[in-house]
């Protein structure tokens, strides 16, 4: 009798490090955004564009949509910047909308997908502070152009986007900065998301 005891609380403790050792990947795979491939370009606004990559974190690449400021003289032209950064599950193209008016507004403008999300390369998880490091990223390479105006980079973001341009702003200079759709905290999202994936929550005191 205690034989059968003792084999199976070894069955029961194999079981549990195994659980230990696989939550991780279920987790990260029940919070993995879902992935939406652009289908139109910036032309369907009329914009001229260039498609690039930007390198990101763990040598990942992200994919962009540089559309040049309007050359309003024939004198090349340093002009204000803005980097447009989606929502969890978005990409660039749902973005693009506020494309023709800021355009006409003479900005250059820079929509990217964050990893995981479009064309961008994949990575382990997504998050809001690895949307802040694509974000910085991308604003790196707008600094480093020299049809761009220095000091005069600013960063438009919605939703998990706009929380990330919250938390670049926090931590270096930027010239403006526009969050639409912010939540306001993100203890609430993440118990909210638990919640719909029923993965237990215990609030310490």
């Amino acid at each position: 009798m205690m034989a059968c005891i003792i084999e199976l609380l070894a069955g029961i403790s194999g079981l549990l490090v195994m659980f230990d050792a696989l939550a991780p990947w279920f987790l990260r795979r029940a919070f993995l955004a879902p992935r939406m491939v652009e289908k139109g370009t910036p032309a369907r606004f009329n914009l001229p564009y260039q498609e690039i990559s930007i390198d990101t974190e763990g040598g990942k690449r992200l994919f962009a949509w540089y559309i040049s400021a309007p050359q309003i003289t024939s004198a090349p032209l340093q002009a204000p910047a803005i980097v447009v950064i989606h929502g969890w599950g978005g990409n660039a193209e749902m973005m693009l909308p506020f494309a023709p008016v800021l355009h006409r507004a003479g900005y250059s403008l820079l929509f990217f997908d964050a990893r995981n999300h479009g064309k961008s390369d994949a990575d382990d998880f997504s998050s809001m502070p690895k949307f802040a490091e694509d974000l910085e990223h991308t604003i790196d390479w707008l600094e480093a152009r020299p049809d761009v105006a220095p000091g005069q980079v600013a960063i438009l973001g919605h939703s998990l986007g706009a929380a990330a341009v919250l938390l670049v702003a926090s931590r270096r200079r930027v010239a403006v900065v526009v969050s639409i759709g912010a939540f306001a905290h993100p203890a609430v999202v993440m118990r909210r998301l638990m919640a719909a994936h029923h993965v237990p929550y215990s609030k310490s005191h």
